[in-house]
């Protein structure tokens, strides 16, 4: 059986009687919209935050730190799921800002679908093993070789966020397509494997570190390995909603900048790790403070490049692409 695109799963998690692009012009005049451009005239925003189940951090930060308040927004933040889901919920006009990955926003702007990057959030860290593949104690796996033919629990199957495991596969001289996918997402993944559903788990950000800490073997870094520095989750909306909201994005980068530079204070990290734990709902012993991966709200257009051509190489995207096309103009960015 094919495995399903990002585009099939894209439309599938969206309102079923309406498809295509009409849909993001219903988006563009709802009311999370509406809300929104109450700021454009100098008033305070109220919009709709979709945050991912890793790098929410940031978003939490500025609401907590007043940094929203201050930048004259009104932000509900909305816990959501994996990237491709996540993206759905702005297309459908159910919020305003959403988390994705840079994966997902790759295929959906390869797939001519009108959705921009506002701001960086999560970025590689080349240096740390922030995630993994990772298998049971006394899995007979000993090596992504090893992996032909396994079940493979990912975040969400074909959004990007596999890429590096792939590229992985490759190096380790097997097929990618040997591997088969399976939908999981990270807190579900440890259960997975106890109940041998999956063969490996690629698992990311808290969520890996917590499989370690409970004796599971991690037998590559492949994110830290093949993407080092490029951006892993970044904040989105769809170009409809930048066109009529364009003050209120910028004053979101604006808080979001503040909140980022609050992340990476190393004396800030007691006040992280409360987050974390309360959102996660996990004991904050629990919780590894150098665990936690960089942030920049500005994106990295080398690297992200790389990305981007790492997918057109593995086939996940035909046409050609730009990092600095996916960009909202406003979007900070840089090259290195």
């Amino acid at each position: 059986m094919e495995k399903p695109t990002f585009y099939s799963r894209f439309k599938q998690a969206l309102v079923p009687a309406v498809a295509g692009f009409g849909l993001l012009s219903l988006a563009a005049c709802g009311s999370p919209s509406e809300a929104a451009a109450g700021s454009e005239s100098g008033g305070t925003s109220a919009i709709k935050v979709v945050v991912a189940p890793i790098h929410f951090e940031t978003a939490y930060v500025a609401e907590e730190q007043g940094y929203f308040k201050e930048a004259g927004l009104n932000v509900e933040i909305i816990p959501g799921a994996d990237p491709s889901a996540n993206l759905a919920q702005t297309v459908s006009g159910q919020a305003d800002i959403t988390t994705a990955s840079w994966g997902v926003m790759t295929t959906a702007t390869a797939k001519g679908m009108p959705v921009r990057i506002i701001s960086g959030n999560g970025v590689v860290d080349p240096k740390a093993d922030n995630s993994g593949i990772v298998i049971p104690k006394n899995s007979p796996i000993k090596t992504v070789a090893d992996l032909k033919g396994k079940n493979i629990a990912v975040n969400g199957v074909n959004t990007g966020g596999d890429i590096p495991m792939l590229q992985a596969a490759r190096a380790a001289g097997i097929d990618p397509k040997s591997l088969t996918e399976i939908a999981v997402p990270y807190p579900g993944m440890q259960a997975a494997l106890e109940q041998g559903t999956v063969d490996a788990a690629f698992v990311a950000d808290s969520y890996y570190h917590q499989l370690v800490d409970a004796g599971f073997k991690s037998i590559a870094s492949p994110v830290r390995e093949f993407q080092g520095n490029m951006p892993v989750t970044v904040w989105a909306a769809t170009e409809p909603w930048l066109k009529s909201n364009p003050g209120t994005a910028k004053k979101f980068n604006e808080a979001m900048e503040k909140a980022a530079k609050f992340y990476s204070d190393p004396a800030n990290s007691a006040a992280i790790v409360k987050i974390s734990a309360r959102v996660k709902q996990v004991d904050a012993a629990k919780i590894n403070p150098k665990a936690y991966v960089p942030v920049n709200t500005a994106i990295n257009l080398r690297s992200g490049q790389a990305g981007i051509d790492a997918m057109v190489e593995l086939g996940f995207v035909k046409n050609p692409l730009t990092a600095e096309g996916m960009l909202w103009t406003g979007a900070p960015r840089f090259s290195k």
